[in-house]
């Protein structure tokens, strides 16, 4: 063992804790609803795969110690212990049946420990309000150990390079505490072996690439937006939320409104092979589904993700009601007294952005943006990206001095090379009101705010001033003259994308600004959370890899890392990572809470289809 801290104690036992050799395990299913046998006419495969995991190296964190693998995220659960986590994605054809998964191991060897594992902090809230605090769950009071198996796994569907597919996430343990004796066992690898029934390839029919769904009152302006798409080459249909309602292409589904919407949606998917949806209108119009994600102080938000995400891991319908009882996306959602929680698959299936718009005026100033866009080759202008951020949390407390909007901005930069950064920051002396006017209105391709934020304004901290707030708000928003040199944005903050409020969101008067603002732009319609530190004690400040700060920089990565061009695809692939990347939860069934709202709230307020950099 190496020990990165000079902490006396520490004890490999090296102890045998079943005998020499390996150890074979038989993993059932736990997250699945129901146990999945052969179909009789089917051809069972398996594949197999070897994780390897380093030994493990303790470190101190004030009262506590954390455990560290090499490689490994990990575990982020309120109250539980931090502890690695080694998650792999296996992709199949949709509708993949996975049988079992069992693996193999050598016996386990024990480590003795001078402290008790850190527990995970809360998430810290975007808003400026609730700070993160540590206090130990009911783990530290069990004695079995936890996680209470090595493996857990589960699955989902979703996109892979535009493919429909069946993810198969697996998240290997390495260490497991135990709390009662204060020691870990630990093991140096599993050889998994996964049964599965494959289905074939879906075939659907290609006819209408792009769907523009709006009431019948906005048809007239979209008319443009369709012949143009067409002319890209695009094969676009519009429909009104009327003919979807009254079962004019597909006969109606679902007990309201939304659900009649989702239905559409999957059918057009099938039957006339939709990659893009574009829904057109403000939620008063075309309602979003009200999700019950409860943690933090509110009780739901409003999820546009509910119309991406499809299907299940098994190609079935994914609901977001499985236990019907008219609450969707239910996660810790108390009725009657009963804490009710839904399945939900949350891997986006189709591109779906919105334009949110509340009259016939803004259907045509936003149409004849992304016209002018797409019709356009980019300039100089579109080579320059400008960041925000200062300093988001007082993170003393920790003992850490990091300035987190700057280094979540900095990450952002990082994922983009041959770009022209324009940092406006609190710690270079670049952060004002009016510089953050000025240099937008100079155009951009790209521009990244990572701080604090409501449904009308955005804000942070100059460097350990945070009784200072220095920001740009709706009022500022008329102010920008960037004319048609328009970036996509990525806001970082809470319910910087709210939508269903009197006044019209933060995000939403960006995209729709006469004169400038912004082409396409993403944020969070509830509170979104970060974290402050590196509570986990692996190198990296937890702000870039967890939560809002963590998803935020995924959208650079797809364009600037992975290659992905087409806006509603760099969001849906940045969701994608994120949950393939986050551990299977054992407390409750599928994703800890706070990941599931984290993508569950972010919305894109523009078109999927856009091509980034205007024309070809």
């Amino acid at each position: 063992m190496r020990l990165k801290a000079p902490i006396a104690g520490i004890l490999i036992a090296g102890m045998l804790l079943a005998g020499s050799g390996a150890v074979s395990v038989v993993y059932t299913p736990r997250f699945e609803t129901e146990m999945l046998m052969p179909s009789p006419s089917s051809s069972l495969q398996e594949t197999t795969l070897t994780l390897d995991f380093s030994s493990p190296s303790v470190t101190a964190k004030g009262d506590y110690v954390n455990v560290n693998v090499d490689g490994a995220r990990k575990t982020r659960s309120a109250g539980a212990p931090i502890l690695p986590a080694v998650t792999t994605t296996l992709t199949f054809p949709l509708g993949t049946r996975i049988l079992n998964v069992s693996y193999q191991m050598p016996a386990p060897s024990l480590l003795s420990l001078p402290a008790k594992v850190m527990p995970a902090p809360t998430p810290i809230n975007l808003s400026g309000g609730l700070r993160s605090t540590v206090e130990e769950g009911p783990v530290y009071r069990q004695e079995a150990a936890h996680p209470p198996d090595w493996l857990a796994w589960r699955t989902n569907g979703g996109l892979k390079d535009g493919e429909h597919v069946t993810f198969l996430t697996l998240t290997a343990y390495p260490v497991r505490y135990l709390s009662r004796e204060q020691r870990a066992l630990y093991v140096s690898s599993l050889n998994v072996t996964v049964s599965y029934e494959e289905a074939p390839p879906t075939s659907w029919t290609d006819h209408y690439e792009l769907l523009v769904i709006s009431p019948a009152t906005y048809r007239l302006p979209l008319n443009r937006l369709v012949e143009h798409k067409e002319s890209l080459g695009v094969s676009t249909r519009w429909v009104s939320l009327r003919q979807i309602y009254t079962g004019t292409y597909f006969a109606p589904g679902g007990s309201d409104r939304a659900e009649q919407i989702k239905y559409f949606i999957k059918n057009a998917v099938e039957e006339w092979g939709t990659r893009y949806v574009l829904l057109v209108g403000g939620v008063d119009r075309l309602p979003a589904r009200t999700a019950y994600m409860v943690p933090g102080g509110e009780e739901s938000f409003l999820s546009d993700l509910y119309y991406a995400d499809l299907y299940d891991g098994q190609g079935r319908f994914s609901s977001w009601d499985s236990n019907q009882n008219g609450y969707y996306g239910e996660y810790n959602h108390t009725v009657g007294g009963e804490v009710c929680n839904d399945h939900m698959d949350l891997y986006p299936d189709v591109y779906v952005g919105r334009l949110a718009c509340r009259s016939v005026i803004e259907v045509a100033i936003v149409v004849n943006k992304i016209v002018g866009y797409e019709s356009t080759s980019p300039g100089d202008w579109f080579d320059r990206m400008v960041v925000v951020g200062g300093d988001s949390f007082d993170d003393s407390p920790w003992g850490t001095d990091y300035y987190e909007g700057e280094i979540t901005v900095n990450q952002s930069l990082d994922y983009m090379p041959g770009v022209t950064p324009v940092k406006l920051l609190g710690s270079n002396g670049q952060l004002s009101t009016d510089r953050i006017i000025d240099e937008l209105s100079q155009g951009a391709g790209f521009v990244n705010f990572e701080g604090h934020g409501n449904y009308l304004s955005w804000a942070t901290h100059p460097p350990h001033d945070y009784g200072t707030w220095i920001g740009i708000t709706a009022r500022d928003i008329p102010k920008l003259k960037n004319g048609d040199h328009l970036p996509v944005m990525v806001l970082g903050g809470c319910h910087i994308a709210s939508m269903g409020h009197f006044y019209e969101c933060f995000t939403w008067r960006l995209v729709r600004a006469l004169n400038g603002g912004a082409i396409a732009a993403t944020g969070f319609t509830s509170l979104s959370w970060g974290a402050d530190d590196d509570v986990n004690g692996n190198g990296h400040p937890d702000i870039i890899e967890y939560a809002s700060g963590y998803l935020d920089t995924l959208v650079f990565k797809q364009y600037g890392q992975n290659g992905v061009h087409i806006m509603g695809q760099v969001c849906a692939d940045a969701v994608t990572e994120y949950l393939n990347t986050a551990p299977v939860e054992w407390t409750n069934a599928f994703l800890d809470i706070w990941d599931a709202k984290t993508v569950g709230a972010w919305v894109l307020l523009g078109d999927p289809s856009l091509h980034i950099g205007g024309a070809l």
